[in-house]
């Protein structure tokens, strides 16, 4: 995959996906709430894009920022 997208830190007054915490291996999505997208500073971007900001990485997963390592 190609290098994370490099973006400024989320501004709370524009458009941004939930960044998840560490979650366990037995997390659950509910189907009903699942998106294809994730939003950053009012930027869309598609399911399993990759971003990094401040220098951690996050991976869109069902709508939602999820950290990686």
């Amino acid at each position: 995959m190609a290098d994370p997208t490099q973006v400024d830190a989320a501004d709370p007054s524009k458009k941004n996906s939930e960044i998840l915490g560490p979650t366990s291996d037995e997390a659950t999505v509910q189907m009903s709430d699942m998106e294809q997208t994730c939003f950053w500073n009012d930027m869309e971007y598609q399911q399993g894009h990759q971003l990094e900001s401040d220098g951690k990485k996050y991976e869109c997963s069902f709508g939602k920022w999820v950290p990686i390592d």
